[in-house]
């Protein structure tokens, strides 16, 4: 008993979901690794000479980390043609680029590097909260939903800073004259990179450190869930059949099945199956029981199969309760669910 399901009878609405996971310097054996990249000269370049941050699983090298990060996220010269901050894409590079993110990669600076299984699709923007204690003060970071960070001791120095800061939604270089609370870093959400960038004595060493003068950091995942809703219609006189084995004639069932693999469709202790193996061929029932032709029969609905194209079955709807089906009536059977 099949039925081709109408294309106004199909939704597929997508929404994002998010969850919040809490990680520390501690826990590098999940692949969160902080380290440093310092600016200089790679002629000549020797591992051995370079600042290095060791994990059991990886190892980072800060010369070639600034490298990278700079190609990646912060060169803006072209061709010799160096760009300002109202230009719409400021950035020649390979990442993301959002005009009302302020980018300034100083001599060094500090990364976080998130893995993918925490931050899924990517880290939810205005979710970023760093608590570092590497000076005698903890300074929390906040980020600001544009991917920008700040110390959130200033933040209504930072809110001052950025609305003097940006004109027609882009950041304009020659309004920068806010210091205190200014970006201190950057969020790379779809990279789940996060880089501190200042250089002052109260960031210098932030998300470097360990122990009692390490970090923790706060941000929720975000992926994209689909919720499927099929509506299942049922119009009169329709689906009045059953398939259930107690409908027919000494419970025979509507099935024939033979072969050596053909015990394994039985429940154990079923005459059928014996000793692992299978005793006979089994017959369909050509017959229902009396009661099944009677006027007033009408079956209920309990699941609702949903096949493919190729006649697969790709989803089961478990009703909450048994429900008659009428042959005077037409019933709409709304199946839900996420994936």
């Amino acid at each position: 008993m099949f039925k081709t399901l109408d294309p106004q009878d199909i939704n597929i609405t997508p929404f994002k979901v998010g969850k919040t996971f809490t990680l520390s310097n501690a826990d590098s054996g999940s692949f969160v690794y902080s380290f440093r990249a310092i600016s200089g000269s790679l002629y000549n370049y020797s591992t051995s000479s370079d600042v290095t941050k060791e994990y059991a699983s990886a190892s980072f090298h800060a010369k070639p980390s600034w490298f990278y990060l700079n190609h990646m996220y912060y060169k803006q010269e072209r061709a010799g043609v160096k760009k300002d901050f109202t230009d719409l894409n400021p950035y020649e590079n390979f990442a993301s680029n959002s005009p009302k993110q302020y980018r300034l990669l100083q001599q060094s600076a500090s990364i976080i590097s998130i893995p993918d299984k925490f931050y899924g699709e990517r880290i939810k923007p205005k979710s970023v909260e760093i608590v570092d204690d590497s000076t005698d003060e903890t300074v929390t970071i906040v980020d600001d939903g544009d991917g920008n960070l700040y110390d959130f001791q200033y933040s209504s120095s930072f809110a001052t800073y950025k609305s003097g800061s940006i004109e027609n939604g882009m950041f304009d270089a020659s309004k920068l004259t806010e210091t205190t609370g200014s970006v201190i870093g950057n969020v790379f959400y779809e990279q789940g990179l996060v880089v501190l960038t200042d250089t002052g004595s109260r960031y210098i060493n932030a998300a470097q450190l360990e122990g009692t003068d390490g970090y923790t950091i706060k941000f929720q995942g975000q992926v994209t869930i689909r919720e499927y809703s099929y509506t299942c219609v049922v119009s009169e006189n329709e689906f009045n059949g059953t398939m259930n084995i107690s409908a027919t004639q000494d419970r025979s069932g509507s099935i024939s099945v033979d072969g050596p693999e053909a015990w394994k469709l039985f429940p154990p202790g079923h005459a059928a199956a014996k000793s692992g193996s299978f005793n006979a061929t089994y017959e369909a029932a050509t017959k229902y029981e009396n009661f099944v032709t009677h006027s007033q029969f009408m079956p209920y609905v309990t699941k609702v199969g949903l096949y493919n194209d190729f006649n697969q079955l790709i989803a089961i709807g478990q009703l909450s309760a048994p429900l008659k089906n009428d042959r005077d009536l037409s019933l709409a059977i709304v199946v839900r669910f996420d994936a």
